[in-house]
């Protein structure tokens, strides 16, 4: 086999992750708009309607709660700009598109490191996976988290580079991923450490100017968010919530308790980063490098994780008033990957002569299998996050029994692009099942009710199935749909993991039999409600009441503190 063809195959094989992760993005992105995604049409509103630069400047960097984010809100006035909407489909592929300048990174210093091209094989299986699930499905956070990543990286190795040139784009780089997120900020200190131990003073200058103007423009008319709970965590829980984030990972690990396999590969990896932060740091004072590129890859190295290690100590402290286990959620999950790479940098680099391919081989078997696990495991996530979107969507936009929709003709309500959703093929059924109490294929419908139970709780309602065995995805699956005098809601089922890893991995069955919903009363109006069970499968819908209603007492909502 010639070099050519050898190449062009592992080219293939760093192509396969990357495939499957846009295309398992597509199958469950959809144009809805999620929590801190809102906002942004308020943004485009006001940049498009502003007549100074200093207007939208200003409507580009104000503050999102904690956050400045600049650079998403430049990424929704483009796409507003070039399609005459705002589609937060869009927003979620530049998010997902910006996660590829890690492994473009990884190469480059592999490349300069004089290693093979397989060797970068199993970084992408590692980093696009379902573990992401969180940002790669939320147009604002995708932009946000996974940019502000890509951008601090790419700054540390950029301002320890001998080219002044390279070192001159680290500038802006840093200035932008400011922007982006606020935990960039730790890549000022990390960043004048590594140049201070270059002993350049004049870059270090040069730097340490940047940042603090970066830092004035960041904090000026800046205001304390006071909406996170207060934690009520001790030490040793803040420790062990912390040593969780950093193996976040590994929670697709197919084992009974995921939170403990978290716990203790984070503990591993930490000691992993202590041990390439120490010895790193003793290999640069000492400056006797046999090849130039081996200090720069070392400097990167040490800045990569002191940045990933401060970001940890900042997330769990602002994020444990949540509950510790909120720590390994897959919003977080970015900066655990990231450390595991950086660790395969440390390992595989030194490797010289015929180990080097074989080892290589072994890692990329792992990764593999971690990316399998990771998609088996969140795949689950995915399909219960994408009907928490359709049905939230469709309870802010039809509060009326007739199913109809005010006209808006303001701007702001006609900034997101118009995508069909599932629900707009049950308006009709709805109207069916309020004259004779089922629509659509009645099949089996009877005796999936009988099988459902319906519980009042004090401040929910609870909804039981434990015998439903469909494994269709998407859009399929089971519905709640209330029905007072006034309106209709309508609220997702959740389906559990099959926990069978022989029905997981040889049949694909990705759900435990049955599904359920707690529906909380502060998400309704006061008032009484007739239940229908609906249920979509595949391209036929089935709706059914059997005379069950629920009294629904008014109940306060909880409103989160914004400020925007």
């Amino acid at each position: 086999m010639t070099k050519g063809v050898l190449r062009f195959l592992i080219v293939l094989i760093i192509a396969i992750p990357v495939v499957i992760y846009f295309t398992a993005w597509d199958y469950y992105a959809i144009n809805i708009p999620l929590w801190d995604d809102h906002p942004l049409k308020g943004f485009v509103d006001t940049i498009v309607h502003a007549t100074t630069w200093d207007g939208r400047i200003q409507a580009l960097i104000k503050q999102h709660n904690e956050h400045r984010i600049a650079l998403t809100r430049l990424v929704a006035w483009a796409d507003f700009s070039l399609f005459g909407s705002l589609n937060y489909r869009h927003l979620m592929f530049i998010g997902n598109l910006l996660l590829l300048g890690i492994p473009a990174l990884w190469f480059v210093i592999l490349k300069n490191n004089k290693k093979p091209l397989f060797a970068l094989v199993p970084v992408p299986f590692l980093l696009f996976t379902l573990a992401l699930w969180e940002n790669t499905y939320w147009g604002m956070a995708s932009i946000q988290n996974f940019g502000v990543v890509m951008l601090v990286m790419w700054t540390i190795y950029l301002c320890v580079n001998p080219s002044n040139v390279l070192f001159a784009l680290s500038l802006p780089l840093a200035f932008i991923a400011v922007f982006t997120s606020p935990n960039a900020l730790f890549v000022f200190p990390v960043g004048a450490l590594l140049i201070f131990l270059t002993g350049n003073r004049k870059r270090l200058a040069l730097f340490v100017s940047v940042a603090l103007v970066t830092i004035f423009c960041f904090f000026k008319s800046y205001n304390r968010v006071t909406s996170n709970p207060e934690s009520k965590a001790g030490i040793f829980q803040m420790v062990k919530g912390y040593m969780a984030y950093l193996g976040s990972f590994a929670e697709s690990v197919p084992v009974l308790d995921n939170f403990r396999v978290c716990l203790v590969v984070g503990c591993v990896l930490f000691l992993v980063a202590v041990s390439i932060a120490s010895t790193t740091l003793f290999r640069i004072i000492r400056n006797k490098y046999s090849v130039k590129y081996e200090r720069i890859t070392d400097l990167f190295c040490l800045g990569a994780i002191l940045f990933i290690l401060g970001t940890a100590l900042v997330v769990v402290y602002s994020r444990a008033g949540f509950g510790i286990e909120g720590l390994i959620a897959s919003k977080y999950k970015i900066y655990s990957i990231l450390l595991l790479l950086v660790a395969y940098l440390y390992v595989v680099i030194p490797i010289r002569g015929s180990f080097l391919s074989s080892y290589i081989t072994a890692i990329v078997f792992f990764a593999v299998v971690f990316n399998i696990f990771s998609y088996h495991y969140h795949l689950v996530d995915a399909f219960n996050h994408r009907k928490m979107l359709i049905t939230s969507q469709f309870n802010s936009t039809y509060d009326n029994r007739a199913l109809s929709v005010k006209e808006d003709t303001s701007f702001v309500a006609n900034v997101k692009a118009k995508t069909p959703v599932i629900y707009e093929k049950w308006l009709p059924q709805i109207a069916i099942a309020d004259r004779q109490s089922y629509a659509g294929t009645s099949r089996g419908m009877v005796q999936l009710f009988d099988q459902t139970s319906f519980k009042k709780e004090t401040n929910s309602l609870r909804i039981e199935n434990t015998s439903f065995t469909s494994q269709r995805l998407q859009d399929s699956g089971i519905y709640i749909l209330l029905r007072s005098k006034d309106r209709y809601y309508i609220f997702p089922t959740v389906r559990n993991r099959n926990k069978s890893r022989k029905q997981l991995f040889l049949k694909q069955y990705y759900f435990a039999p049955g599904f359920h919903a707690d529906i909380p009363f502060s998400a309704v109006d006061k008032g009484t409600y007739d239940i229908a069970l609906l249920r979509q499968d595949g391209e036929q819908t089935g709706i059914l009441y059997k005379n069950v209603k629920v009294d629904v007492p008014e109940v306060e909502e909880n409103k989160i503190k914004v400020n925007w």
